[in-house]
């Protein structure tokens, strides 16, 4: 079975394409408590074809981009689609900053994803991302879209009003270019690729992530970190590296992400704030600055 993922719907946002997590344990952090409640009682709604009710408490970033029959009418399609829910897992909580004329086209703010790994009455598993804003200090419902598993070619087709490829854009869908909203995508996809390769003690892949200008803490000389992060990595037999509350800002050509990062490795457990400072190039989102704490 080919795995093909359709976005079926939404209303916005900026990080179409998120890379699905596996289910994490449940965050302190009261941002993203107030989070997964808020986009638990979205899917609430959602299940009981409140539709129309999502729409009424939705953000104005929703509502300048999507009038509420067309919302109707597509969240009522896609969620019908699905079928009946047996199973949900929260499976990620990112939040993203946007800064005045940001390259996504989105007003200044604070906005948030939450995506859920769903499984289906027909035995399918699904994904569903709820998107928020954040507007008068409340997090406030800005989206909602789902990626199923399709067993052939014929779901590759997008109904969806969330930012997507210029050639499957409908009528109803928000005009925002891809080049736009792939950049906090693509920072993530960085992010989580680098974590990706640390938990897998891909020591070659790990550095690869880090730009030829890195500028190691302390000091320090690159070759001089390169060996301590080779040997420490490579001295143990199993690593497990997690992210957490991930806030991206993007600034033209360079962005900041900062997250909580859960690093097991054999018997040590640690949990820290960490913060990485990109730069693109060549196509890709590379790291230049290492921080941790603040």
């Amino acid at each position: 079975m080919n795995r093909i993922f359709t976005r079926l719907l939404a209303a916005c946002l900026m990080a179409a394409g998120l890379q699905i997590a596996a289910a994490a344990p449940p965050v302190s952090d009261a941002a993203s408590d107030e989070l997964l409640r808020a986009a638990t009682d979205i899917l609430r709604k959602a299940d009981a074809d409140q539709v129309s009710e999502l729409w009424d408490s939705g953000s104005s970033v929703l509502k300048s981009r999507m009038g509420k029959t067309a919302f109707v009418r597509a969240t009522r399609k896609a969620r019908l689609s699905m079928g009946p829910v047996t199973d949900r897992e929260w499976s990620s909580v990112t939040r993203l900053k946007y800064q005045a004329d940001n390259e996504s086209g989105f007003p200044a703010g604070l906005y948030a994803n939450v995506v859920f790994s769903t499984q289906l009455d027909s035995g399918r598993k699904a994904s569903e991302r709820i998107s928020f804003a954040r507007e008068n200090n409340r997090w406030i419902f800005t989206g909602y879209a789902i990626a199923r598993e399709a067993p052939d070619t014929s779901a590759t087709q997008d109904t969806s009003a969330a930012p997507a490829k210029p050639a499957t854009q409908p009528a109803t869908q928000p005009a925002v270019p891809a080049v736009r909203q792939a950049g906090a995508a693509e920072v993530e996809t960085a992010v989580r690729a680098w974590a990706q390769a640390w938990s897998a003690r891909d020591v070659d892949r790990y550095l690869a992530a880090y730009a030829p200008d890195f500028t190691p803490a302390r000091g320090q000389s690159r070759f001089r970190w390169e060996e301590e992060r080779r040997a420490r990595i490579t001295s143990k037999s199993s690593i497990g590296v997690t992210l957490e509350d991930l806030v991206i800002v993007i600034d033209g050509e360079t962005a900041s992400a900062r997250f909580r990062q859960n690093y097991r490795a054999d018997t040590l457990r640690e949990v820290s704030r960490k913060t990485l400072e990109l730069q693109r190039s060549g196509g890709q989102w590379l790291i230049r600055r290492e921080s941790s704490g603040g």
